[in-house]
């Protein structure tokens, strides 16, 4: 099973980001996008993952959502993976309560490994895919012009979700859902 670990995001962000997309089609910027009902906050890549690990990382979701109230979050700016010189992939990068976020990502990680379970290293940078371009372009004039609603808003859900691929693009399946809401001591 191709799993990944993401927060929930808010029907108000998916409609700003189906506005962003429509900006960038008009300018002819060429990718497969992400449809905004697809749009969620990675924060742990699982990849291939045995049905057997499901309840183990459950427990470990359970657990780290049980210690964190939900995060305050605002859309930054448009900008790319690599560089905005070399686009491969669009996103919008976050702001706000980056600590309770990276805290969260932390948890989980040391809670995985200490089980075992495998999961991609990378570097967490918050963000969410906009789309990826068939070829890398330089957009650092246009990605600099765009200019983005600071809009404030909550995640609060931590889902742990099945990927399947398609031809068509991915098809998602929440397995788990689990609200953030540090109990009060």
């Amino acid at each position: 099973m191709r799993l990944f670990i993401a927060l929930e995001t808010p029907q108000k962000v998916k409609k700003e980001i189906a506005v962003i997309q429509k900006k960038l089609r008009v300018e002819k910027i060429s990718g497969r996008w992400i449809q905004p009902k697809l749009t969620h906050l990675t924060l742990v890549f699982l990849g291939e993952t045995a049905p057997n690990k499901i309840g183990d990382i459950e427990k470990i979701l359970k657990e780290a959502s049980g210690q964190i109230f939900p995060i305050n979050l605002w859309l930054e700016k448009i900008d790319a993976f690599p560089s905005p010189a070399k686009a491969k992939i669009i996103h919008l990068s976050l702001k706000g309560e980056l600590d309770k976020l990276n805290a969260l990502v932390l948890k989980i990680r040391k809670s995985l490994k200490k089980q075992k379970i495998n999961f991609d290293r990378k570097l967490f940078i918050p963000h969410f895919t906009l789309g990826r371009l068939k070829k890398p372009q330089n957009l650092t004039w246009f990605l600099s012009k765009i200019k983005i609603p600071r809009r404030k808003f909550f995640v609060n859900q931590l889902n742990l979700i099945q990927s399947t691929l398609t031809p068509q693009g991915p098809i998602y399946k929440i397995l788990a859902s689990f609200e953030l809401k540090a109990k009060n001591c």
